[in-house]
């Protein structure tokens, strides 16, 4: 009769053993770890661009005949010229940062009421919102105007003194005063105006979408591959850099030695943003702080008291909006610069990564980095303030602007 062999109960147990560690599931990693690890969704709620441009389009117009209306009311006899072609001109410009106002708002009636309006209530609330973001556009766009207005009213007011001996100092600062409280007044005015006109638009636009007011799109809109404070550091050094770009020829005019310096400038902005791009890690970002916070500090130092070398040495320089433009694309790049910098891991080539996708939040960076560039290059001879008012007496902008 045969026997089986029979092997020792130690070599069962561990038989036994390793099949239960075979067959016993491996633990789930926690939660900040899989949160950590996993990738990003493929596809987020969208942002729905045809209600946001349109919108904007629509309330750019109707707030710009407002700031052309009173401009041939109370303002400068320079720029009172073409109303029509003017109005064109400066809706379109200012359009962009319509889309910037507009989407703030969804954005907000989006994290407030959720992805979907439902009910009349968050309706109404979100069209008030994008009524609100829209008149403050409008508002700035007034007090850019007033100020406008108010230099080229103040030189032509100084000019006549000069030459008039029955108007004195006293005579002329109180025009100087009673130019300024009509424009301050008319820019109260035309605020209260852009945003009545503003509430009825809005709420003319959702009464014809028969009650509905989209705040993502119904298409699913992938995620970006880069963070969004990579694009907008990479955008504003571009914007920043076309800018100093379009402003070489006057400076090579007046002092070679500036135009050389902004052509050097807008190089090596552009070239850092490339390196942004390509080689991320903390010495781009370091560089990216120094191409942008280094002209913020010499065009303050410009502003305020003069530069000590050049043609005027001591001369505070015009304010113009092409370079508070610039300026505000460089403070920008800081921004986003120590933002990527204070991360952990700047090093890592995937840094940029890190941060949930949000493509609302990417569209509003895209869309104001667009916005004030084209601001910057459009109006880039507008001057706010200093400079010779009275010698452009003929000329919409008294001098140029100088970034």
């Amino acid at each position: 009769m045969a026997t089986r062999s029979v092997q020792p109960i130690h070599h069962f147990r561990a038989h036994t053993k390793s099949a239960v560690r075979r067959s016993t599931p491996v633990a789930e990693p926690t939660t900040e770890l899989a949160s950590a690890s996993l990738p990003a969704p493929a596809s987020l709620p969208g942002v729905p661009w045809a209600t946001v441009i349109s919108l904007a389009a629509v309330l750019a117009f109707a707030d710009g005949f407002w700031v052309i209306s009173l401009r041939g009311a109370v303002g400068a006899i320079e720029r009172t010229g073409e109303p029509f072609a003017t109005w064109l001109r400066e809706s379109s410009v200012t359009t962009p940062l319509y889309v910037v106002g507009v989407l703030s708002a969804l954005t907000v009636a989006k994290r407030r009421f959720g992805p979907v309006l439902r009910g009349a209530r968050a309706v109404i609330s979100s069209a008030w919102l994008v009524a609100l973001g829209a008149s403050l556009v409008g508002a700035a766009h007034l007090v850019v105007s007033a100020a406008v207005d108010f230099r080229l009213q103040s030189g032509l007011v100084e000019h006549m003194g000069s030459m008039s001996t029955t108007c004195g100092v006293d005579c002329v600062a109180r025009l100087e005063s009673d130019s300024f409280w009509l424009q301050a007044r008319a820019t109260g005015y035309g605020a209260a105006i852009v945003l009545l006109t503003n509430v009825l638009v809005v709420g003319w636009v959702v009464a014809m979408r028969g009650g509905r007011l989209r705040v993502t799109s119904p298409r699913k809109a992938h995620a970006s591959v880069l963070d969004d404070r990579v694009l907008g550091l990479v955008g504003a050094l571009v914007g920043a850099a076309a800018i100093h770009v379009v402003v070489v020829p006057e400076h090579l005019d007046e002092w070679a030695a500036a135009g050389l310096f902004f052509v050097v400038l807008a190089a090596t902005q552009l070239l850092v943003g490339v390196g942004v791009l390509v080689r991320p890690g903390r010495l781009v970002w370091a560089a990216s702080v120094v191409v942008a916070a280094g002209p913020i500090a010499l065009w303050a130092l410009s502003r305020t008291v003069g530069l000590p070398f050049g043609p005027e040495p001591g001369v505070p320089e015009a304010l113009g909006m092409g370079d508070l433009a610039c300026a505000v694309l460089e403070a920008a790049a800081v921004g986003f610069a120590l933002s990527l910098r204070s991360g952990e891991n700047a090093d890592d080539t995937d840094a940029g990564a890190r941060r949930a996708p949000n493509p609302h939040r990417t569209g509003l960076v895209v869309a104001a980095v667009v916005a004030v560039t084209l601001v910057g290059l459009a109006a880039n001879d507008m001057v706010l303030i200093g400079g010779d008012a009275h010698g452009s007496s003929t000329t919409q902008a008294a001098a140029p602007g100088r970034v």
